[in-house]
């Protein structure tokens, strides 16, 4: 992965203010987290997912899968008909995932992009809810 992709200038200040304004979710097992994933309310319609990570030795058993999915749940449940995310062009890799979980890429502009890099890839889901 790219240096300079949007994970390694992360900042906890950033995940504190990320948090701040929506929630997130942990994943434990046997004890410890293993990875984690966050939202923010982006309007009336549309749940931003963000911040998703596991750690490298969980990968492949669907936490990450879980983590999305309880960000689709609660966007339901809170009436927002669609969830949205972006993907940084250094981490492109991870798209497919996206996909595999019925997101896909979108037209639409991210509004929490840096200035200094390149344009993310936006993919969005509808969650069932009012559109």
């Amino acid at each position: 992965m790219d240096p300079r992709s949007s994970w390694s200038r992360s900042t906890v200040a950033d995940v504190a203010w990320s948090l701040g304004t929506g929630g997130g979710f942990l994943a434990v097992q046997g004890g410890q987290v293993v990875g984690c994933v966050g939202y923010r309310p982006d309007g009336f319609r549309t749940l931003t997912l963000n911040k998703l990570a596991t750690v490298p030795q969980v990968r492949g058993q669907g936490i990450g899968a879980a983590l999305v999915r309880a960000v689709e749940e609660r966007a339901r449940a809170g009436g927002f008909g669609r969830v949205l995310l972006a993907v940084s062009q250094y981490n492109l890799g991870v798209v497919p995932f996206y996909e595999h979980l019925g997101y896909v890429v979108s037209d639409d502009r991210y509004a929490y992009a840096h200035p200094d890099s390149p344009a993310p890839v936006v993919l969005v889901k509808g969650t069932g809810g009012p559109s």
